[in-house]
């Protein structure tokens, strides 16, 4: 029983931190230091130190936790049986899930390119994202509500369309609500879809 309780204490200490690290990050981006982080927390020095190495491990851990946060939410939502109204609930979803973090996530974003980190497979978590997505959009196509788009292009302009910086943009600047977010990211996607087919007939001719 008190090791279930020190290790509960020790998961809420961390949560503590990743909490404090996002506001870090919307505040600051990356000029922080684990003591700064310590202090915004109200954890010890010592205590922080134990739970990261340096502030890089901070940024993978948060970065790790806003990766599960949102693919929870899109497995869940992924499970209606109607796959148009599957995808309309996963733009939703996204669309939420972002706005509690895409701030602080534009700032440990890799330069690298989406597909190129799905293809070496070095980042499990995208990896994850991109199976989840590239099912949706094979859901869509069987059920003929898209063209039979090519998938890892496909996935590609819905990853690019639900960037952070276009939800935080579309949020904060022009103060539009996640459901009018969702809805008019989710239209130009579907329309990105089904243009594509047309240049790739066009280009076949």
């Amino acid at each position: 029983m008190a090791g279930d309780n020190l290790r509960a204490d020790t998961l809420r200490t961390r949560q503590k931190l990743l909490d404090a690290a996002g506001d870090l990050l919307r505040e600051r981006g990356l000029a922080f230091s684990l003591p700064d982080l310590a202090r915004h927390s109200g954890v010890s020095t010592a205590t922080t130190y134990r739970h990261f190495d340096d502030v890089h491990a901070v940024h993978d851990a948060f970065y790790r936790r806003i990766q599960n946060a949102l693919l929870a939410r899109l497995h869940a939502a992924g499970e209606d049986p109607d796959p148009l109204r599957s995808f309309e609930i996963v733009c939703h979803e996204w669309v939420l899930s972002a706005m509690t973090w895409g701030r602080a996530a534009t700032h440990i974003r890799s330069a690298r390119g989406y597909l190129e980190r799905v293809h070496d497979g070095s980042d499990p978590l995208l990896s994850e994202l991109d199976t989840t997505l590239t099912r949706a959009v094979t859901r869509l196509v069987e059920a003929g509500e898209i063209p039979p788009v090519d998938r890892r292009y496909s996935v590609l302009l819905w990853i690019t369309t639900f960037d952070e910086r276009v939800i935080v943009d579309l949020s904060e600047t022009l103060r539009w609500p996640p459901e009018k977010i969702a809805q008019m990211l989710g239209h130009s996607v579907r329309a990105a879809w089904t243009a594509t087919l047309s240049a790739q007939s066009d280009h076949s001719t």
